[in-house]
């Protein structure tokens, strides 16, 4: 059973300015509110820190608040809990989903009107930067993978691209999607993407480490030095990331030229769960989510995640690698 954090308090209802502080600082920080005045978060050292802080600033505001460490009692009970958070983070996704629409929505006139200027980019960048600032937010207090994530993160890409693609049209009239790189240019090199991998990065890596670079190292950051030995992967603005109607794992089989059958059946899975379109109907999919769910809930870090990623793909490999060879 997972261990939580409640937080209960009595706040004087004479002290409504002290009321709002708390209230914003819990909502900063993930909390959510749970059975009346109980707000809970999952049981981390940091978290646990947090807590305290605000059970302190309740305190020292002349209000009482209590702090405890707790088990649930059933998997039931966990999986109420989880659903409070994933509902939280999922309404915010949402707004922002509706907020993206109307972007894309802008961007398209634009490109309908052959109305294509530098005012026009940077006025869409800066609005582009806004969502993805609010999108970043939320993804911090996500803990339990939200099922409107992967959809915002998405329509992020697509609008990142479009973009990126006015802005190589003007200065080059040509762009690089379509480029097929060699393998031997990428050795050795550390390989950024974003924090809390699921799905995409996830298999991503597993490709590049078992394809492309065999002694990659994979750093988990929103930021990326600009040097020729870090490569960003499925990022905001990277060349390794969703192109159209791709996700980022088949962006680099392209990218790469690996033709493989066996790759393009795990390939068929990523896609089917990234983007929820069910594209190729992969049976496999509910499963293999499942499974990255449960371990991203357990694990709760990246190294480690990646760590039994990489078996799950080297399974699914060798399974469709034989499969293919029979057929």
């Amino acid at each position: 059973m997972n261990k939580w954090l409640l937080l209960i308090h009595q706040i004087a209802q004479d002290s409504p300015n002290l009321r709002v502080k708390i209230w914003r600082n819990l909502k900063k920080h993930g909390a959510v509110l749970f059975k009346n005045a109980v707000y809970t978060l999952p049981y981390t050292n940091e978290h646990e820190e947090i807590m305290q802080w605000i059970c302190n600033q309740i305190k020292d505001g002349g209000s009482d608040a209590s702090l405890f460490i707790t088990e649930s009692l059933s998997k039931e009970q966990d999986a109420e809990i989880v659903k409070a958070f994933r509902d939280v983070c999922d309404k915010g996704y949402l707004e922002l989903i509706d907020s993206c629409n109307i972007l894309l929505k802008k961007i398209g006139q634009i490109e309908g009107t052959n109305g294509i200027t530098d005012k026009s980019k940077d006025t869409l960048n800066k609005e582009l930067n806004e969502l993805i600032g609010s999108t970043e937010d939320i993804a911090r207090i996500d803990f339990f993978h939200a099922s409107q994530k992967e959809n915002v993160f998405n329509k992020i890409y697509l609008m990142q691209q479009k973009l990126n693609g006015w802005s190589k049209a003007t200065e080059k009239g040509i762009t690089t999607i379509n480029k097929v790189y060699k393998v031997k240019d990428f050795l050795n090199k550390k390989w950024v993407t974003r924090k809390d991998i699921f799905i995409d990065r996830l298999a991503s890596a597993w490709l590049i480490k078992r394809f492309i670079d065999p002694k990659a190292k994979f750093v988990f950051s929103s930021k990326v030095k600009k040097s020729k030995n870090e490569i960003p992967f499925d990022m905001y603005g990277s060349e390794f990331t969703h192109h159209g109607e791709d996700c980022t794992f088949e962006t680099l089989i392209k990218a790469f030229d690996l033709k493989d059958s066996a790759l393009q059946s795990i390939a068929e899975i990523v896609h089917d769960i990234d983007l929820k379109d069910n594209k190729y109907s992969r049976k496999e999919a509910d499963g293999i989510t499942q499974i990255v769910t449960g371990l991203s809930q357990k694990l709760r870090d990246d190294s480690k995640l990646l760590e039994k990623g990489l078996e799950i793909f080297d399974a699914l490999y060798a399974y469709y690698s034989s499969n293919n060879e029979r057929s």
